[in-house]
């Protein structure tokens, strides 16, 4: 498993970020630039998504706070609102990742099942030639962070594929809704995805949804689909632990 990125590094390369947040947009644009707030709950929701918080990791928002060079009210309103998203929980030392109960996980990936097929159906009609040369790319990086052994590289491509067909389904509350039951499953997939034989498994299907997603045959991206959520609910009852 690769080396976990350094919290100290995130946070530079966030505190850039939000410094740039706060210049005015050029040109004739008028999207609202993002506050702190949602700034900060880009960067904590990026590092939950990308397996860079552990169960042992306590987030505290003063040190949050003070490595951003921002105040303290933004980053525990972002904090808070991963609390109220179960995401995270509050304790008396700071905020932690929530442990999700078996019966919690067997709900989500029920929810999966019903969401996922039915938005993999409508992006595959809307694949360009870039969208599909990017899950493509995201598979290629997959298949080299396994044969690596590098879980937290093979998390984050993955995440890249998903992004990718995520992003070209239509209704957007439906992508957002998948991608926050996915980000719920962090946890398991940190466990399963250690293991060489899931990660196999995980390409074999990656690269058939990838076929289904160039021919642009909907039924069959969510055929796929179907079996994607259920070799993950495998690999999750495997784990046997509570």
């Amino acid at each position: 498993m690769g080396a976990r990125p350094d919290k100290r590094a995130d946070l530079t390369v966030a505190k850039k970020g939000l410094a740039r947040g706060r210049k005015a947009p050029r040109g004739p644009m008028v999207t609202k630039p993002k506050n702190l707030r949602e700034q900060v709950y880009d960067l904590m929701r990026d590092r939950i998504a990308q397996g860079q918080l552990t169960f042992d990791e306590r987030l505290v928002d003063l040190d949050i706070a003070a490595d951003l060079n921002i105040s303290r009210m933004p980053v525990r309103e972002a904090l808070m609102q991963l609390v109220h998203e179960g995401m995270l929980e509050s304790t008396s030392r700071g905020f932690v990742l929530r442990r999700i109960s078996r019966q919690e996980m067997a709900d989500i990936f029920e929810i999966r099942r019903l969401l996922e097929p039915a938005a993999a159906a409508s992006a595959a009609t809307r694949m360009t030639p870039a969208v599909l040369q990017k899950l493509e790319a995201a598979i290629n990086d997959c298949a080299r962070a396994s044969d690596a052994g590098d879980t937290t590289a093979f998390i984050l491509s993955n995440a890249a594929f998903r992004g990718a067909w995520l992003a070209e389904v239509p209704n957007v509350s439906l992508a957002r809704a998948i991608a926050r039951y996915i980000d719920h499953v962090q946890a398991v997939r940190l466990k399963t995805l250690s293991r060489k034989s899931v990660r196999q498994d995980v390409l074999q299907r990656l690269r058939a949804i990838h076929k289904a997603f160039r021919s642009g045959k909907g039924p069959d991206a969510a055929a796929l689909f179907i079996k994607h959520v259920d070799a993950a609910v495998e690999a999750f009852q495997a784990e046997g632990e509570d």
